[in-house]
């Protein structure tokens, strides 16, 4: 009796700790949802009107800068929205998949989604994921099966596009995941397949043609033109993480960088022109870069907000920016941290270690820590006596912000202690693991 009564007070100490020592949310705050869904995109036309859709046919917009959020009538109850793209306050469309029976369902608004009518994708050999119009006329669309359509009359008619293979024999029919135009002949879509290839595709001509380049060997999610000549994309997989490739000569050559970051880059969100930030969807971290132009830069990682995958991210100003995730995760940035301005740097000034979050935990939890200055780092585990249980060597990491996961190898519920060392800096926490 006097060990349950013993364990109880336990756990409600370290729950106490755990709302005391707040888990991280500096960059990104949550903000109130409409939608306990899942939302995996998000689209604002400027800092006035948005939108974020996402699992079970939710659409959710703002008409007042993200004060309040509200839920849409779709239509839609079953599926994803897997996109959704807004050429002004009024005129936007979504797309929607019944990947077994009915096709994918494309939608469209010129209320600004108070009213939504849904036709059917006129192909119904393929699945469309993916859609962009340059004006209310011309538009884009593509998906898993990897062919390329464009409509010149509002969406009433698709036609397919051509697909040159020359730059990447065979490979020209891979998913395509986000399409991109600088203006209304040149534009760009990326894709690719999970341990094959990631693929860009370009087109000068109106999307009439396009041409294949094979550039990395993980799949790319997102593609933004910085200007005619400067483009970036991003993606990743399970084995080497997040990682970028660009391009400073109009796509004709790309530079590959793993960022050496856990998870995958699923949007590229700048908020300025040279910060840019990507949501790593199930790491439940963001990849930042303070200086992309910069090739000596490091990739950072910031925890998100209550370890929430954040899969979109959208800034319209350097102060203006919101993020969406699982749960109805909606999370605006928050330019009210002390000594943090515009422009400024991310980096902290003083190293600290996190409470471990979720706290109790069973089986894994994650450690966050932050670097004043790049240090060997080395995470110790001891039991409640003190004695020492294991030693993790993280070796040199970062300026920033830095992710541990830990992992029970079999240990028994009871009180740990995680100590961290790096440099001169050294700090424990307690931890709580549950069975």
């Amino acid at each position: 009796m006097k060990e349950i009564v013993f364990k109880i007070l336990l756990f409600l100490i370290l729950l106490l700790s755990l709302y005391t020592n707040i888990f991280s949310q500096d960059y990104w705050l949550r903000v109130p949802s409409p939608t306990p869904q899942s939302l995996t995109r998000g689209f604002f036309v400027d800092s006035v009107y948005g939108w974020a859709a996402g699992d079970s046919g939710t659409i959710i917009s703002t008409t007042n800068g993200g004060l309040n959020w509200n839920v849409q009538n779709t239509g839609i109850k079953n599926y994803f929205i897997d996109d959704v793209f807004f050429l002004n306050p009024t005129t936007g469309w979504a797309l929607s998949n019944d990947y077994l029976f009915n096709g994918t369902f494309v939608l469209k608004t010129t209320s600004g989604g108070a009213e939504w009518s849904i036709s059917h994708f006129t192909d119904t050999t393929v699945i469309i994921s993916t859609i962009y119009f340059t004006d209310p006329l011309n538009g884009y669309t593509s998906g898993f099966s990897g062919k390329m359509f464009k409509t010149s009359n509002g969406g009433v008619n698709w036609n397919e596009c051509m697909l040159d293979t020359t730059g990447c024999p065979y490979l020209a029919g891979f998913p395509k995941l986000r399409i991109k135009f600088i203006n209304s002949t040149t534009g760009y879509t990326c894709g690719g397949q999970y341990d094959i290839q990631g693929v860009i595709w370009k087109t000068t001509d109106a999307g009439l043609s396009w041409q294949t380049h094979c550039v990395t060997p993980e799949p790319l999610f997102d593609i933004r033109i910085l200007n005619s000549g400067n483009i970036i994309a991003c993606g990743g997989d399970f084995e080497f993480g997040a990682i970028t490739t660009s391009s400073f000569d109009n796509a004709f050559s790309w530079d590959y960088h793993n960022t050496g970051i856990f998870g995958v880059a699923k949007d590229l969100a700048f908020r300025t022109d040279r910060e840019v930030w990507m949501p790593l969807a199930f790491a439940q971290t963001w990849a930042v870069n303070i200086d992309i132009n910069n090739p000596e830069e490091h990739w950072r990682v910031v925890p998100a907000p209550d370890t929430t995958a954040v899969y979109s991210a959208v800034f319209k100003s350097q102060t203006f920016g919101y993020a969406f995730g699982t749960n109805g995760a909606i999370m605006k940035y928050n330019t009210a941290i002390i000594g943090i301005t515009p422009g400024g740097s991310i980096i902290p000034s003083s190293n600290s270690l996190e409470q471990n979050y979720p706290n109790p935990f069973n089986p894994s939890t994650i450690i966050n820590y932050k670097l004043a200055k790049a240090e060997f780092v080395k995470i110790s585990l001891y039991d409640i006596t003190g004695k020492l249980i294991k030693v993790f060597i993280e070796g040199n990491r970062p300026t920033g912000f830095n992710r541990f996961r830990f992992e029970n190898f079999g240990l028994a519920s009871g009180v740990y202690i995680y100590k961290i060392d790096a440099g001169s800096f050294s700090e424990s926490k307690k931890m709580l693991l549950i069975k």
